[in-house]
């Protein structure tokens, strides 16, 4: 149906795990932090289709109602947000006319799984569009953004379509985010099959969090913190380094258990020398900070999941006087460096430079910035 509402701007941010990655997936504990490189979405209402345009990775497609109302009929009825139903994703394939090995496919399909799940069975006509400041596929969450922006995005149309507050989203409640965090979750399955919830989690909360045994903590801080994110370029499969740990974890359990370990430990010290920079500590807190990232990383390296290049890239920052590790899967992806409060301009300046003249790609970021954001344009008065 051609439903009335007011078009929303969507945004939500990406993440990086500070601390944690492949620890986590044993129930250690994780630190992950938002990121001020986000993806925004727009909806507005369309007379006649469904329209959905990604242009970052060069689709567009649209839909009629009565297309869409067929491939609904296959919808399951039971269980529908907590568990991805397979033969359904086969029918969503079907209808698109592609496999399941086409990841560029991959924003439609968690789009048109979600729609299916929250606006069915009365389709509403509208037209997205999105754009990302975040890189695909290098470990920094673009699918739980754009899966955040997705179920941020359709509630606030449900809201207005079904007469509900319209200004719900000027305040977003921890209700309502649950509920998108929840929904960005399901998405997530699609796309990773069994995640951690941490992606998803961080772009709908922001700031830091602690990740733990399946629950997330949200850290108050108010300490900025920045770093400089390295890009490798060199791609790698999450899947294929987690179960590479898996199984050393199953060969030598009495060798890479105590890593795991160390890792948490990492982790919670962290942690503690969060609170003591909120207390003002803040040279000796970054002195050990920096520590623990040399750490991190020679365990993760002794895991087999580091790569030459990150390796360079945590050489050539410490020329720099910085400290530098790998970020989320490792075998390539993006490594990061904590600036130092102190550090020139000028060296800054120089480490990205000689980074950047090996081939690798950097920015710097804030971490720990807003979670989703959904505003309503309201018609400018006549």
């Amino acid at each position: 149906m051609s439903a009335q509402f007011l078009p929303l701007v969507v945004s939500a941010p990406s993440k990086v795990i500070l601390h944690g990655e492949h620890a986590v997936v044993y129930g250690k504990t994780a630190v992950a932090a938002s990121l001020d490189l986000r993806t925004r979405m727009t909806i507005k209402p369309h007379l006649t289709h469904i329209v959905v345009n990604f242009p970052d990775v060069g689709l567009s497609d649209c839909w009629t109602v009565e297309q869409l109302t067929e491939l609904f009929k296959h919808r399951p009825m039971e269980r529908l947000e907590e568990e991805v139903d397979l033969v359904y994703l086969d029918k969503i394939h079907d209808f698109l006319g592609t496999d399941q090995s086409n990841l560029r496919m991959a924003s439609v399909i968690c789009f048109l799984y979600l729609y299916s799940v929250m606006v069915s069975p009365d389709i509403i006509t509208m037209e997205i569009q999105v754009e990302s400041e975040i890189p695909l596929g290098a470990g920094l969450g673009s699918s739980a953004a754009l899966s955040v922006c997705l179920a941020a995005g359709l509630t606030g149309v449900l809201h207005q379509v079904q007469g509900l507050e319209k200004n719900i989203f000027n305040h977003l409640s921890n209700a309502a985010k649950k509920d998108v965090c929840r929904l960005a979750f399901l998405s997530e399955k699609i796309l990773h099959g069994t995640p951690s919830g941490i992606d998803n989690s961080v772009s709908t909360y922001g700031g830091l969090c602690k990740f733990s045994g399946g629950t997330l903590t949200p850290l108050p801080t108010n300490t900025p913190l920045s770093i400089l994110l390295v890009n490798t370029n060199v791609e790698r499969n999450t899947k294929d380094l987690v179960t590479k740990v898996r199984v050393k974890y199953d060969s030598h359990p009495k060798i890479i258990k105590p890593v795991l370990e160390s890792i948490d430990g990492v982790s919670e010290a962290f942690l503690a020398l969060l609170e003591n920079l909120e207390g003002g500590n803040t040279t000796s807190s970054f002195n050990e900070m920096e520590e623990l990232i040399d750490y991190n990383q020679a365990l993760l390296q002794s895991l087999g999941v580091s790569h030459p290049a990150l390796q360079d890239v945590c050489n050539t920052v410490l020329q720099f006087g910085m400290h530098g590790k790998l970020t989320g899967a490792g075998g390539g992806g993006f490594a990061f460096a904590l600036i130092p409060p102190s550090i020139p301009e000028k060296s800054l300046s120089l480490a990205r430079q000689t980074l950047e003249s090996a081939g690798y790609t950097c920015c710097t970021a804030e971490v720990g910035g807003t979670g989703v954001s959904v505003s309503i344009q309201e018609a400018a008065p006549v």
